[in-house]
């Protein structure tokens, strides 16, 4: 009988304490949705179009696991993202061997999300609030909607819900059982009408 894989899960902060990266934030409590806007360096819709773990050693000799997860980038709809955008992650499967980042969504070739990066290349997990900067897009092929959902699965009603811990009723649901989920395309625009930090912070001085 084949030996399960091995698995190594960490809370949070726990990671950081493996490798020496400037640590922008850390934070998995829910974002208000100006913050998680505000706190992304941009803000893309695209496709996981490759996903690869490989080992790799820490300055301090330690060895760990690490995953490239190339993008395909549809719409840039905040900020200047680089040319190419391949996000890096601490954490992965390498033979039977995974390094886990406990409540860290995994992500899979071929799905669409909306991605709110922040600190790639410094951060163990380049998204902001970890589980609360990834946006999957569910396509309903009956009406050709876009909806936009949560990292766990659950439906986004409004982006107000962002804040929200994740296995909590939308409160725009709970007024309006017919409420259908958001769609992308409000979600976009929505982000795009968030007022930048700098120009917010300066209207209320």
């Amino acid at each position: 009988m084949p030996m399960p894989p091995r698995r190594f899960a960490f809370l949070g902060l726990a990671v950081v304490l493996l490798l020496p990266l400037r640590m922008l934030a850390t934070t998995v409590d829910a974002p208000p949705f100006k913050d998680l806007v505000g706190s992304a360096d941009y803000v893309v819709r695209g496709v996981v179009k490759s996903v690869s773990s490989a080992w790799r050693q820490a300055p301090d000799g330690r060895n760990y696991i690490a995953t490239k997860v190339e993008l395909e980038v549809h719409d840039v709809i905040r900020g200047t993202p680089p040319a190419s955008v391949v996000l890096e992650f601490v954490g992965g499967r390498v033979g039977e061997d995974e390094l886990r980042i406990e409540g860290a969504p995994k992500l899979q070739i071929g799905e669409e999300d909306i991605f709110f990066v922040q600190g790639n290349g410094r951060m163990m997990y380049p998204l902001v609030g970890i589980m609360h900067g990834l946006y999957p897009i569910l396509h309903d092929f009956k009406t050709g909607a876009d909806y936009v959902l949560r990292s766990n699965g659950m439906p986004l009603y409004s982006e107000q819900d962002v804040s929200q811990p994740m296995n909590r009723l939308s409160a725009a649901k709970q007024q309006n059982p017919a409420a259908l989920p958001m769609t992308a395309g409000a979600f976009v625009r929505a982000i795009r009408n968030q007022p930048d930090r700098v120009a917010a912070n300066a209207l209320e001085n």
